[in-house]
């Protein structure tokens, strides 16, 4: 009989490692999602805090109402990463509708904090009546 010495990796070991790099894609991926959420959510809060100045400090700084068109026309929205309509009211109280960003309105009801209420589905009521920063 003869000694034969073999080298390389078993397929244990490489079923090993490749089990170790599908976890960490998958945790990479999840990561990687939840940024992409919390950015979304950041934009829209910062078009709604626009929205809500806009409104305060409207009509020769009475304020004023504005509907969905106003809030895209005086602020200049098409650069949002949702669909999303605005309306707010003269005190600073903003509505946003966003159309194909449900996980968004989830993300920012936890980062706007006390601003946020009635964030369901596909809408979310904003109040900046006090202090027009997107983040508490």
């Amino acid at each position: 009989m003869t000694n034969v010495n073999e080298s390389g990796r078993s397929m244990v070991e490489m079923l090993g490692v490749l089990a170790i790099i599908g976890v960490l894609s998958i945790g990479g991926i999840a990561g990687y999602t939840m940024a992409m959420n919390r950015y979304r959510a950041n934009e829209v809060l910062d078009a709604a805090s626009k929205v809500a100045i806009i409104a305060m400090t409207g009509n020769g700084g009475v304020g004023k109402a504005l509907d969905a068109q106003q809030a895209k026309d005086e602020v200049g929205l098409g650069t949002l990463p949702c669909e999303a309509e605005f309306t707010a009211t003269a005190e600073g109280v903003v509505t946003a509708t966003l159309t194909g960003c449900d996980e968004v309105v989830t993300v920012m009801n936890s980062i706007a904090g006390s601003k946020a209420t009635n964030c369901t589905g596909t809408s979310c009521t904003l109040d900046f009546s006090g202090n027009t920063s997107a983040i508490d």
